[in-house]
């Protein structure tokens, strides 16, 4: 277990490393000296109506003449949001996205952004016709820069270097979380907190990075990012929702009523998306309501406790990031629907914080009851295990027979006793005698480990059980065992081993309980013990 606990500071060392790699990758493209120019002015922005498509432009004039060879670029750059993008020069038609009808489910073209050559001899009347099946995208002037595709890429990475690494940070923060639970869950049972909470940060980064506009500078389908991050929002609310509901050990029939609803939603808007009703993002105003609806559900439950009097320093911890993630989501969302800032500005720091905290308290939680796991696993080992042997012991044998006793059919039980143990104690003594146990349990431990599971259940009584044992020769194994035997008593010139052994497939026409079939075993193993004494003329 202590692997788990290295992989746990492992996987922070890595998030951190990549971070500042991607960090430094940014400040390489971004040279401040690059020659880019913003256009504030000069141009006009005019609304206008097409009645015959019935579809509402906003038509933007760079008016004037701007010298290309002065900035070092005659690239034209800006960022379109399901927008329709028509640039004119002088009534020509120099650039179109889309060129086509790219989405047959939507009527946005999603995001983009757009790079526009223009002549070397200048810039004059250039006209750009934004188009957009959203009202409220249509006074949606970008903003537009000037200068060559280095400087352009370059300005693009610096402009968005803080959101994009924390992104990074997230993602890897949640996939983290995610590998450590799996670990974790494979040899102790632990708390599911950090797979939900790991899965929330991992769809609240893909969310939030397909949002950044660097990313769009690296995917070409710019329709299945939209469409990644409309998704990723909608599912936001199911894998937080299972983290406050776990982290509170709340089985609140409300949650439940919660799950069924969201996943409601998301169908619903999927097949209103892909039946041509309504996009996603005209239906994501019910993604934000689920949100609410979330926060109030957390605020409650949260009051419920307090006046229960549960008011751990956890609680007020978790409940005081619930508080700053409400404030930052609801200015979000402020900013989304007025248009005055980014829809996740404020939010993706909100929730970083929320993840780093819980994350670190919750990481906390299942490394205790990893060690705990382990105390356990480790005191059960020291009551299973036969000190002298390594063999599992009488208390593990009498466990695992009551479990095969509830499903005995093709159980195979071997019995063994050794032969001359008193003799050799009092001739040569009792250490001989436990060398002579240690030999003895070797040879039994080598030859039936691989088929079945081994104890020793006496001084010098020993049980093989054999599951699914219908497709084994036992008679090979026997012969094995009496070959091993022969080799050791050649070799060892000390004392003489002799293995007496009895063997019995539980059979349900004379056995009743598979004790019957042990039983059966003690006396063909008594028989052969008889037999060896008789031939060899061994001492009991």
């Amino acid at each position: 277990m202590k692997l788990g606990i290295k992989t746990k500071y492992l996987v922070i060392y890595l998030t951190l490393v990549f971070a500042f790699a991607i960090f430094f990758i940014c400040l390489f493209f971004y040279d401040k000296t690059t020659d880019v120019k913003q256009m504030d002015s000069p141009y006009a922005v005019t609304i206008w109506k097409d009645y015959n498509q019935n579809i509402t432009y906003t038509k933007t004039n760079l008016t004037g003449t701007i010298d290309t060879n002065a900035i070092a670029g005659n690239l034209l750059a800006f960022h379109s949001i399901h927008q329709t993008i028509l640039v004119y020069e002088n009534e020509q038609l120099i650039y179109q996205y889309p060129t086509q009808n790219i989405n047959p489910f939507s009527l946005s073209p999603g995001y983009s952004w757009n790079f526009v050559q223009l002549p070397k001899n200048g810039i004059n009347n250039i006209r750009i016709e934004i188009s957009s099946p959203y009202k409220e995208y249509l006074k949606a002037i970008p903003n537009f820069l000037l200068g060559n595709h280095y400087s352009i890429a370059s300005y693009i990475c610096g402009a968005s270097l803080m959101p994009f690494v924390l992104c990074i940070v997230m993602f890897f923060l949640g996939a983290g979380m995610v590998v450590y639970y799996l670990a974790l869950s494979k040899s102790v049972v632990t708390t599911s907190k950090l797979f939900h909470l790991g899965i929330f940060a991992i769809a609240l980064s893909i969310w939030s990075i397909n949002e950044c506009p660097v990313t769009l500078l690296l995917l070409k389908n710019n329709i299945v990012s939209s469409y990644i991050a409309f998704l990723s929002l909608m599912m936001l609310p199911l894998p937080f929702a299972s983290f406050v509901k776990t982290f509170y050990e709340d089985n609140n029939p409300i949650w439940d009523t919660f799950f069924k609803m969201n996943l409601c939603q998301i169908v619903c808007c999927l097949i209103l998306q892909f039946a041509g009703v309504a996009d996603l993002r005209e239906t994501l105003w019910t993604t934000h309501v689920m949100m609410g609806i979330l926060v109030a559900i957390i605020f409650y439950n949260s009051f419920m406790l307090f006046r229960n009097g549960i008011q751990t320093d956890l609680v007020k911890i978790h409940l005081a990031c619930i508080v700053i993630c409400g404030i930052t989501l609801l200015l979000d969302i402020m900013g989304y629907y007025l248009g005055t800032w980014d829809g996740n500005t404020f939010g993706r720091f909100g929730f970083l914080s929320y993840i780093i905290v819980l994350g670190i308290s919750s990481t906390k939680e299942s490394a205790s009851l990893m060690q705990m796991g382990q105390k356990a696993s480790d005191y059960q080992q020291l009551a299973y295990t036969d000190q002298m042997t390594g063999m599992n012991n009488r208390t593990c044998f009498n466990v695992d027979f009551a479990k095969f006793s509830e499903t005995p059919e093709d159980v195979t039980i071997v019995d063994f006793d050794l032969n001359n143990l008193k003799y050799i104690n009092d001739t040569f003594g009792h250490s001989s005698g436990d060398r002579y146990i240690k030999s003895c349990s070797n040879i039994i431990r080598e030859i039936f480990d691989g088929i079945g599971k081994c104890y020793r259940v006496g001084g010098d009584e020993f049980v093989a059980i054999i599951e699914n044992s219908s497709h084994i020769d036992m008679k090979q194994y026997m012969a094995m065992l009496e070959s091993s035997v022969d080799a050791c008593n050649r070799a060892n010139k000390e004392f003489r081993m002799q293995i007496a052994y009895g063997c019995a497939v539980y059979a349900a026409e004379v056995d009743k309980t598979l004790e019957d079939t042990y039983n059966r075993a003690d006396k063909i193993m008594y028989k052969d013990k008889e037999e060896k004494k008789a031939k060899k003329g061994s001492h009991r």
